[in-house]
């Protein structure tokens, strides 16, 4: 099983390798793309987008899980800015039994997969103010570990406004309104705590601090089932959190972008009060200028001259 657990990290390992190899991309006119549009793993759908053309490859392993868990989970994702206004995202979510827990029956496989897009609208609906309308669609799939989906697909719109503030410009806030439409599949799944078990509304508010390196988000959300579902239940979250930007220093100079956060999930609901620490780490890998380096390579070279 060590084995196993090797091979995972192994190709964690060479996907990282591989982003070494590609000049940076992010470095765009930051009037136009301002840092705080990459801020992931807060509210994925702000509306603010990569440099046109850009393809990432992303890499968030679950580290955690060694511990918690009797397998690893590991998102691979592909999301594609193809202008300034339109993007789609791909994710699948990867389980491989570690066998440093008490069961190695787990097995290996994809648990869930997501396809999603997003459109921005800049400037609208007045100056300085950005929207962005998203659908997200999931799915569980194969026979993942029951704690690892709900067993549900699940259909999400949204949009979501952002505001950049030009007094303070390391300040940004937004609010959104968000659907979340669920159909049971015959995958086994467990629901998590204060999440809703049919199709309900939310509506969040936030704000993001950026400092550079250092970006710190806040948002509070709240949910409901009264008007989508049969049963009336209610939620609330709050989610204070931080985000680094690992320097590529403490990357030895990779051209991967390695993003480390740390956020506390505090939520209110039918299943009572629940207080949660999150740890994350993900790698952000650009291909562009890979493909055009391959491209440019391509080109059939002038004559010369004998």
């Amino acid at each position: 099983m060590l084995r196993r657990l090797f091979s995972f990290c192994l190709a964690a390992t060479a996907l990282t390798a591989l982003g070494q190899t590609v000049p940076d991309t992010t470095t765009a006119d930051p009037e136009r793309r301002p840092i705080l549009s990459r801020v992931t793993g807060i509210f994925n759908d702000l509306p603010q987008l990569d440099i046109p053309g850009t393809v990432k490859l992303t890499v968030r392993p679950h580290f955690g899980d060694l511990i918690h868990r009797d397998y690893i989970r590991s998102e691979l994702g592909f999301r594609w800015a193809l202008n300034e206004n339109f993007e789609i995202n791909t994710d699948g979510s990867l389980y491989l039994t570690h066998g440093l827990g008490k069961s190695n029956d787990t097995g290996n496989g994809i648990g869930k997969a997501r396809l999603g897009s997003r459109y921005v609208v800049e400037d609208w609906p007045v100056r300085s103010y950005d929207t962005s309308f998203a659908v997200n669609m999931e799915t569980p799939t194969g026979h993942p570990p029951v704690d690892m989906t709900d067993g549900n697909r699940h259909l999400a719109p949204n949009f979501i406004v952002q505001h950049g503030w030009a007094r303070n410009r390391r300040m940004s806030t937004y609010a959104g309104v968000g659907f979340d439409f669920m159909q049971p599949t015959s995958i086994a799944g467990t629901f998590g705590t204060n999440q809703p078990h049919e199709d309900s509304v939310n509506g969040t508010i936030g704000a993001i601090y950026d400092l550079g390196q250092l970006k710190y988000t806040l948002s509070a959300t709240y949910a409901t089932t009264a008007w989508l579902g049969n049963d009336t239940r209610n939620f609330f979250y709050l989610q204070p959190g931080v985000q680094w930007y690992i320097p590529s220093r403490f990357t030895f100079h990779s051209k991967t972008q390695w993003i480390a956060g740390l956020s506390v999930l505090t939520s209110w609901g039918p299943d009572g009060f629940d207080v949660s620490v999150g740890t994350r780490l993900r790698a952000e890998i650009t291909f562009r200028q890979v493909m055009d380096k391959i491209r440019w390579k391509a080109k059939p070279k002038d004559a010369t001259a004998p």
